[in-house]
This record gives C-alpha cells, sequence and structure tokens, in this order.
C-alpha cells in the first residue's frame, strides 16, 4: 500500500523485531518482514497487530505471518499466523511502527 506521507525503512528480519518488542516469543527461523498493516491488509510478508476482541473476526481472517497479540487473545488467530506475545499491544505496536516509518512519530505542522 502506498503510504504519501512516510516512506517505509523496512524491510527488517523477524529476530530483529522481536528484541525491539521483547517479546518471550521464540522464532528460530529467519523471516523478512516488509511492513507494519492492519489485519486486514496484512499479507505473508508483513507483520500486524490484535489488541481488542473487538477485531476477533478480522482477526480470524489474517494473512500476516505475524501478529502482536496477547497471551489471551491469540487462539483468535489463523495457524498461518505466529502470535508474538507482549504485555502491551500497543506499545510494541508503536515500537515497530517508528522502525518501519521513522518520521511517523514526528509531529510536525504548517505555520
Amino acid at each position: 500500500m502506498f503510504n504519501p506521507f512516510f516512506i517505509n525503512q523496512g524491510p527488517f528480519n523477524i529476530l530483529d523485531l522481536l528484541k525491539l518488542i521483547k517479546t518471550k516469543t521464540q522464532i528460530l527461523e529467519k523471516h523478512i518482514i516488509k511492513d507494519i498493516k492492519d489485519l486486514i491488509s496484512a499479507d505473508k510478508n508483513s507483520i500486524t497487530f490484535f489488541h481488542s476482541k473487538k477485531y476477533q473476526e478480522q482477526a480470524k481472517k489474517t494473512n500476516a505471518l505475524f501478529c502482536i497479540t496477547t497471551d489471551n487473545l491469540k487462539n483468535y488467530l489463523p495457524t498461518n499466523c505466529k502470535p508474538l506475545i507482549v504485555e502491551n499491544v500497543l506499545i510494541s505496536t508503536s515500537l515497530v511502527t517508528e522502525k518501519f516509518y521513522p518520521n511517523s512519530i514526528e509531529d510536525e505542522f504548517d505555520n
């Protein structure tokens, strides 16, 4: 998906992203992740996040290879999506987003 506002700095190895979010989930294989996307837009080359049961139907259908989520929500994910268990999904998601899109945390405005 084209983003006219921020430039994607990826791809990144999933092992580097795991260190960043401090998950205890172990991934033994190296995977290259090209982007972070929402549950619906995510594909096998991206990472996504799932933080609320409100999105359980979307979570069941995601095509992402990896999903940042909690232990309580992991069972809603399809078998093709590996849960990355964290304490706070939104904080971990913001860290990964900042890695892919470093300028997205700046809130510049026009005078």
